[in-house]
């Protein structure tokens, strides 16, 4: 599998993952409830890249674990729906032989790509620490009416003042950091983004910040976040 990863902060390693590096032979390890939702996806396309996104995750999870792929059991977590194995969403996790892992697992999919987040603790004391991450394309931010619907008043301001060649980049990066922050808060986009501060003032144990696309050996194009929350 291509792939090439950095740590982001102390406790957490980023990776990226070209999915058509992925191979399928990692599909054997799936939980019923994620075949179950590939079989949903109608698109043949869309179905590889989520199909390809959850071998990556698994065969990363079981990496930094040090156990092979099939021992790991699916165990995502949904606000309205619970946690378990028979979830198809939400945020990710894994059981081994029946116990929690200790991870915080985060995964974004964008244009054939995905990027990986993991961590244990980060910290003193930060064992409930969670993560999120995400990739965006610049692509997805130009469509007529982004700024209405994504944008704070505060955020609409900043982008007056930047030069006309750096505002579509400059909306990637923000939407990646609002996607990654509500996904280490365990909201996803139940919250309206127009209420979240993609540059929030600093809080005692939050960090979010934007990630080198090029390191992670990302093309042009891409921007990416990653949000630590309950660190302290």
């Amino acid at each position: 599998m291509g792939h090439r990863g950095t740590p982001a902060v102390a406790g957490i390693t980023v990776r990226s993952v070209r999915l058509a590096d992925v191979g399928p032979e990692g599909g054997a390890f799936l939980d019923p409830a994620e075949r179950a939702r590939a079989a949903d996806i109608t698109d043949p396309p869309a179905r590889l890249d989520f199909v390809a996104g959850r071998i990556a995750l698994r065969d990363f999870a079981a990496g930094i674990l040090s156990v092979r792929p099939g021992e790991l059991t699916a165990d995502y977590s949904c606000p309205d729906c619970g946690t378990g194995p028979e979830l198809d969403h939400g945020r990710p996790g894994y059981r081994l032989h029946g116990a929690p892992t200790g991870l915080s697992l985060s995964l974004s999919r964008s244009r054939g790509w995905a990027l990986l987040a993991a961590g244990r603790a980060v910290g003193p004391g930060s064992a409930g620490a969670t993560i999120g991450i995400d990739l965006e394309h610049s692509s997805g931010a130009m469509f007529p009416g982004f700024d209405d619907v994504a944008l704070t008043p505060a955020e609409r301001q900043l982008l007056t003042e930047l030069p006309p060649d750096q505002a579509d980049y400059w909306r990637t990066a923000v939407w990646a950091r609002k996607e990654a922050l509500l996904k280490a808060r365990g909201t996803g986009l139940r919250l309206d983004p127009c209420s979240v501060e993609a540059f929030p003032e600093p809080a005692d144990g939050n960090v979010l910040f934007e990630l080198d696309t090029a390191a992670l050996g990302l093309p042009a194009g891409f921007a990416a976040a990653l949000a630590v929350v309950g660190t302290a």
